[in-house]
């Protein structure tokens, strides 16, 4: 059999140099991969992304977010009419408020003048 092998002479130095310097490397570059400026929006741009509900991913495009409670039978209503109309939630319930908002101008109008006089 052989006998146990010595590497107490060994010269490691090299190995731990290499290391040292790689990471002193990635260091100096940042450490982070490089990435491509985000593109900024124009005002037009980011309204026309708002319109149409596609922000995602959007730098400075947010939508303002609000979070509803539904009784089960409106829920339900809304999921079932928006499956039926090929829309999500969101586009259906836009579509709602934006039908109401249309019928009742008139009266929105004047809470607004009404809001505005104070």
């Amino acid at each position: 059999m052989a006998g146990k092998k010595d590497f107490s002479s060994v010269n490691v130095n090299p190995v731990y140099d290499a290391i040292a310097e790689a990471v002193d490397e990635k260091r100096a570059a940042g450490g982070k991969k490089k990435y491509k400026p985000r593109k900024t929006y124009t005002e037009e741009e980011a309204a026309a992304a708002m319109d149409s509900l596609q922000s995602a991913g959007r730098k400075g495009v947010k939508l303002p977010r609000i979070n509803l409670a539904f009784t089960p039978a409106n829920y339900e209503f809304v999921k079932i009419m928006a499956q039926v109309r090929g829309q999500n939630l969101t586009e259906f319930v836009n579509d709602i408020l934006r039908e109401a908002r249309e019928s009742h101008a008139d009266v929105y109008n004047k809470a607004i003048e009404f809001r505005n006089s104070l």
